[in-house]
């Protein structure tokens, strides 16, 4: 629901920024509707396999923490329940380096786990291998987004996808001041 919503957003050959881009699932959203992509992720596997689903696109290993990309390059980032697995005190440098490679006008998008706290989670998505998760309220990531020079486009609550019932989403969309 939130992808085809926010493509609709975008120019046609906006440059978008797909952080933590895994196999690369919406990375081919934005090539098939006529976007030029960049998916970073910090693991191998995935990125092989973000390869080879979506040729048109370009994958890097990257660290979302040493961003390498020029400012005002990019028309809109994509940062999908990926900025949970990082703690709440870098959220405010990650926000920062967002803005500073979005161009002036770009829209991000922020998906994050709804609740309170940093834990690290067992999980069956990973094996069971334990992840950083960090937990926050809407009105948070709002505020984050706003310290960041971002003005709140959307704002939204989901249930989860996969039916957990443990797990709620909040979803913000922000444009570059």
């Amino acid at each position: 629901m939130e992808l085809p919503e926010f493509i609709k957003l975008l120019k046609l050959n906006s440059r978008v920024l797909d952080v933590g881009c895994a196999g690369g699932r919406d990375s081919q959203h934005f090539i098939k509707a006529g976007h030029k992509v960049i998916g970073i992720d910090i693991v191998d596997i995935f990125l092989k396999e973000a390869k080879k689903r979506v040729p048109g696109a370009t994958f890097k290993k990257m660290d979302l923490m040493k961003l390498d990309f020029p400012n005002n390059y990019f028309d809109a980032i994509w940062a999908h329940a990926v900025l949970l697995h990082f703690s709440k005190k870098d959220l405010p440098k990650i926000l920062k380096s967002f803005n500073q490679i979005l161009k002036s006008g770009g829209i991000l998008h922020v998906r994050l786990k709804r609740g309170y706290g940093e834990h690290f989670v067992k999980e069956k998505l990973t094996e069971n291998k334990k992840r950083l998760f960090t937990y926050y309220k809407k009105k948070e990531v709002e505020s984050a987004l706003r310290d960041a020079k971002f003005k709140i486009v959307a704002s939204r609550l989901f249930p989860d996808e996969l039916k957990r019932q443990d797990v709620k989403w909040i979803s913000v969309w922000g444009r570059k001041i």
